[in-house]
């Protein structure tokens, strides 16, 4: 098969998975590249740190790499995801369980007095929803999946699904919302 990276559609990347599945290592460099950013992007946003991230989204590949013959032909895409929100989920009861020097406070902490970039502030505000709104929000509006792919890879109900997405922008706009004011009083 000639993996031909543009103007692919599901259905060839379900076929590719399956080539992918039997063991053509091709598939699976091709697969690679068509999701390796947006996994990482995705571990990235759950994790919030550059270092663990890259630990989540290679062993997301690692598991779906080892796993290849668990994939059932269905949806590759919800497939990969919910591998990797697994493995995110897994790096964050870590992370509960033990205390980084990083988590320590300190009387002056130079990033948190520096002003901080817009896209910073989002990032930091969406951190604070809970994992669950979090992890919808990421799927849905910067990853751009539709809504039963969110509920498939969260194993969650279609109605669910959306109803994590309204929440979290709920949440979000209202954590937002000071910095909003500051947006406009400036401008």
């Amino acid at each position: 098969m000639n993996f031909d990276k543009k103007n692919i559609t599901k259905e060839e990347i379900n076929e590719i998975a399956k080539l992918f599945s039997n063991g053509d290592v091709e598939a699976f460099n091709f697969l690679y590249k068509i999701y390796s950013k947006k996994v990482y992007r995705f571990c990235l946003r759950m994790l919030e740190s550059d270092y663990v991230a890259k630990d989540a989204f290679q062993e997301t590949f690692i598991r779906i790499y080892e796993y290849r013959s668990s994939f059932n032909g269905q949806n590759f895409e919800c497939w990969l995801y919910t591998t990797a929100r697994h493995t995110c989920i897994n790096y964050i009861r870590r992370r509960k369980n033990t205390t980084s020097i990083d988590n320590i406070e300190v009387s002056f902490n130079p990033k948190r007095h520096l002003s901080i970039g817009i896209k910073e502030q989002i990032e930091e505000k969406l951190n604070q929803l809970p994992i669950a709104l979090k992890e919808a929000f990421i799927l849905r509006d910067m990853e751009d999946l539709a809504y039963d792919q969110i509920a498939d890879i969260l194993q969650i109900d279609l109605s669910l699904a959306k109803v994590r997405v309204h929440r979290a922008r709920l949440k979000l706009k209202e954590l937002l919302k000071p910095l909003l004011k500051e947006i406009n009083e400036a401008t």
